[in-house]
């Protein structure tokens, strides 16, 4: 299931490099207590708005469901009942289907419901999918012809294909281990493909891409190997459209779950591998993000190591996201982070409790709480289908501190740019890149409102959104808003509203190269 940690757009223009422009804007009031949206886009299909509405008839509850076409405006709408037993647990979008998976709480049974919704009619296909054990779900796929599951049994990796059309349900073979988990699963064509987290006899980290048929055979597998006290952490499928098998991730030491670097696997079957490695140090922007008198610390660290015939040595957390293709290259993009804790104290003998003390004080004891993931930046490199790095580059996030690592920075290809942008409290930060060089430097614009007098409260609690991408060139932008207005006529006071903003990019130095439809 989507969880909601920002929303915002953009309103600026990058001066004689690009302008992201916000055409269309969907907005629904909504009373005091009602619920928000999960939003699910369908590529030039539209997009879904959907929830539950806390109504409840003879043992079901009422979700809403709103279709909008790409100009946001709305194609149909409508209202099921759906079973108090299903506990709502992800949701895809794949060949004009809107599908949501549910998992069924009811006694001496695992099976699990797959609703599908047509993105023309709206009308509803509902699958009870077969299952002997209890998952933990975390992989959720649809092909043309099947549901492919994936989560854990008993700590243990379980992938179940649930074919459409026979309506049977089979577990995929050669994942079961305890040393195994599940990294990505991936939709290829024809193929399933996934890669796992394992590791060796001598316990060193590595990653296998496994591929299987539509129909669920196991077709191959391919162990990475990667090179001696170095082991593969984390990593992303490209799409290559061949035979080659193009995997990029993060590196490390053999058993360590902090990274070092960045690597770039190339396998084609019955071929020698070719795998790349990156350090962190050797990359040329990656410490760009920080301030000058730190990075020049960071700098003077890694020169007095190669005086001495050292190298430097950094460990980083990183979000690693799906890769870009984009004529032949491809960009990946990951969010390096950190967990956060703070020092809470309280009083054994009195029951007194308060906050950022920070020392012992006669009966105060230290209470150190996890208060989310803290992130830095992000990385960003290109890489040819050869697995070849071409270049790097960084964007400072600012401020940014959640309870569930999510994406936060998004990308778009226009010619030779990248636009990065990401979304906090209210108002977007974008930055422009060509290659390893800096366009225009990080911008902030706020989300583009209904009314020209609207204002939007940031002050208030608010369910704070996101940015998903949508088609071509185009974003949303969506969440909850306070919004204020004392001047437009017809417009109340005070509003709370769930909005959707479309969001494309468009080249100034020549605008009709690219368009929003």
């Amino acid at each position: 299931m989507r969880l909601i940690f920002s929303l915002v757009i953009i309103l600026s223009s990058f001066a004689g490099y690009a302008q992201v422009k916000q055409p269309n804007r969907y907005e629904v009031e909504l009373d005091l207590f009602d619920e928000s949206f999960d939003v699910l886009p369908g590529e030039e299909n539209g997009v879904l708005l959907y929830r539950a509405m806390d109504k409840f008839k003879s043992g079901h509850e009422l979700w809403q469901f709103i279709k909008l076409d790409t100009a946001l405006n709305e194609d149909w709408s409508e209202e099921y009942y759906i079973d108090l037993d299903y506990e709502y647990r992800g949701y895809d979008y794949h060949s004009g289907n809107f599908s949501l998976l549910f998992e069924i709480a009811e006694y001496n049974t695992h099976d699990l419901m797959l609703i599908q919704l047509n993105a023309t009619t709206g009308d509803t296909t509902y699958h009870r999918i077969k299952n002997l054990v209890s998952i933990e779900l975390r992989e959720f796929e649809m092909s043309e012809t099947a549901a492919i599951i994936g989560g854990y049994y008993n700590n243990n990796p379980v992938v179940i294909h649930y074919n459409l059309e026979t309506k049977k349900t089979r577990v995929l073979p050669g994942i079961f281990g305890n040393r195994t988990e599940i990294v990505q699963l991936k939709v290829e064509g024809d193929l399933i493909k996934m890669l796992v987290s394992t590791r060796t006899l001598d316990k060193q980290n590595t990653l296998a891409l496994k591929t299987y048929s539509s129909d669920g055979e196991y077709l191959y597998n391919y162990v990475f190997e990667p090179k001696d006290e170095t082991g593969l952490i984390f990593g992303r499928i490209a799409n290559t459209g061949n035979d080659d098998n193009l995997v990029c991730g993060t590196y490390g030491m053999r058993r360590s779950d902090y990274s070092r670097g960045l690597f770039i696997a190339r396998h084609r079957e019955n071929e020698k591998q070719e795998l790349g490695y990156f350090d962190y140090v050797d990359l040329e922007n990656f410490f760009t993000y920080m301030r000058a008198k730190r990075q020049s610390r960071v700098s003077k660290r890694i020169s007095r190591k190669k005086i001495k015939g050292k190298k430097a040595r950094f460990n980083y957390r990183l979000l690693v996201h799906d890769v870009i293709e984009n004529d032949g290259a491809y960009i990946m993009i990951g969010e390096a982070f950190y967990p956060k804790y703070e020092n809470n104290s309280y009083y054994g003998n009195y029951g007194y409790y308060g906050g950022n003390y920070g020392r012992y004080q006669g009966n105060n004891y230290g209470i150190s709480s996890f208060a989310g993931y803290k992130y830095t930046h992000a990385v960003i490199v290109g890489f040819d289908k050869k697995g070849e790095m071409l270049w790097d580059n960084s964007f400072e996030i600012e401020d940014v501190q959640t309870f569930s690592l999510e994406q936060f920075v998004h990308a778009d290809v226009v010619n030779d740019k990248v636009i990065l942008l990401y979304l906090y409290n209210n108002e977007i930060r974008t930055k422009v890149i060509s290659g390893g060089k800096v366009l225009e430097g990080k911008s902030f614009d706020n989300v583009k409102l209904s009314f020209g007098d609207d204002v939007a409260n940031t002050n208030s609690y608010s369910d704070i959104g996101g940015l998903e991408k949508w088609y071509g060139h185009n974003f949303i932008a969506y969440g909850m808003q306070r919004i204020k207005n004392l001047r437009d006529s017809g417009v109340k006071l005070n509003r709370r509203v769930f909005y959707v903003n479309k969001i494309y990019y468009t080249n100034q130095d020549n605008p009709k190269t690219e368009q929003s439809e």
